[in-house]
């Protein structure tokens, strides 16, 4: 694997290859980051407990600057450590394959995967260009699109989560900080496989009051419970009998991403005609931009992660460009923001919540009316 992976980089240009090793051992591996300063490690760790592990925590803490992707597997293992390495600083995660197989398409599966992570890089956490598109990608610039929406709907009775590198920290500091009884349901979509969405629902299940479940086909959407977009399906919204559920299909990957959310977004907004909040966490790529458009366009809301608080801000700053009146705010902030935003489109509509502090410093205590 190292190999394969070793060879790739040599052959990109801009990127020096500085070296591999099998070593896990602490002391030489400090030395080695010490005297060469690379601005990215590539770290194969493959369970929670591990030396892999435990040298993933000492690099965080000897090296706090230091860019950290884990190479795991792709297996519920490899999943809680994907899960919990992003939770401790890690900036994003390559699944590998089993050593058994799959060496044939690992070439192909890391050039998909290594090459955008690399190339953002010098984009983490700094300031975005007003406009950023990949080559093949439609455009939302303010060019075409100049403060769409009045973002004023008359209530909001949904609230999606779009969210991609750097998003599964947000995540949790987000939901941690919401209360049990939220009178609507949230539906994140975070770019991930198969199985490790599973985790994820589960590890946040663990954080929050919320009731946290990875979506199936015909889950039935509920207040106070967040669905997670399964891996390797794209989510769409319907609506029978008057009730509202999730349906999943395999349809072509848009973006190069399956779940999408735009492809949720599309549905959500005509299900529940505008009356919802988008909010668009840390990540890149086009993903999301074209969806939030739609939010705009049938009067819904939408709150964007911060660039101080985004690990990487592209989508969110892609957003943003939509409507200058779209609210940054930093992840611990959201939560309040949320429960802000419902209050305030709901003044028709009355019901009653409490939120109390759980985990997070961006909690509310105390009883909110409407």
């Amino acid at each position: 694997m190292r190999r394969i992976l070793s060879s790739m980089l040599q052959k990109e240009e801009e990127v020096f290859m500085m070296g591999a090793s099998g070593t896990y051992e602490p002391e030489t591996v400090l030395s080695s980051m010490k005297q060469n300063q690379p601005d990215v490690l590539f770290l194969g760790v493959d369970r929670v407990k591990s030396e892999s592990m435990s040298l993933f925590r000492k690099l965080r803490t000897s090296n706090p600057h230091l860019h950290i992707i884990l190479l795991t597997p792709l297996n519920k293992e490899g999943a809680n450590v994907a899960i919990q390495g992003l939770k401790e600083g890690a900036i994003d995660y390559v699944t590998k394959p089993e050593k058994s197989r799959g060496f044939i398409l690992a070439e192909k599966h890391f050039h998909k995967r290594v090459i955008p992570l690399i190339k953002a890089i010098p984009k983490l956490n700094r300031k975005m260009r007003s406009e950023i598109a990949s080559a093949g990608d439609r455009k939302v610039s303010k060019e075409f699109f100049q403060n769409v929406g009045r973002m004023n709907p008359a209530n909001i009775e949904l609230v999606v989560v779009g969210s991609c590198v750097g998003g599964v920290s947000s995540n949790f500091q987000i939901l941690s900080a919401l209360p049990e009884n939220l009178p609507v349901p949230i539906v994140i979509v975070q770019h991930m496989p198969k199985i490790y969405t599973e985790v994820f629902s589960a590890k946040l299940n663990e954080s929050t009051p919320l009731k946290v479940i990875e979506a199936k086909n015909g889950s039935l959407l509920e207040p106070g419970t967040v669905y997670i977009a399964p891996g390797g399906f794209h989510s769409i919204i319907k609506c029978e009998s008057g009730r509202k559920r999730i349906e999943l299909h395999k349809g072509p990957r848009v973006h190069r991403c399956r779940p999408s959310i735009d492809v949720l977004l599309r549905s959500a907004v005509q299900e529940f005609d505008g009356q919802m909040l988008g909010i668009f966490l840390s990540g890149s790529g086009n993903d999301g931009a074209l969806g939030a458009l739609k939010i705009l366009e049938y009067g819904g809301s939408i709150l964007v992660e911060s660039r101080e608080s985004a690990l990487i801000s592209e989508l969110a700053q892609k957003v943003k460009i939509l409507n200058s009146d779209i609210p940054e705010r930093s992840a611990e902030k959201l939560s309040g923001e949320i429960i802000k935003a419902i209050k305030a489109a709901s003044k028709q509509k009355k019901f009653r919540f409490t939120s109390q502090a759980y985990g997070s410093s961006g909690s509310y205590s105390g009883s909110i009316e409407a």
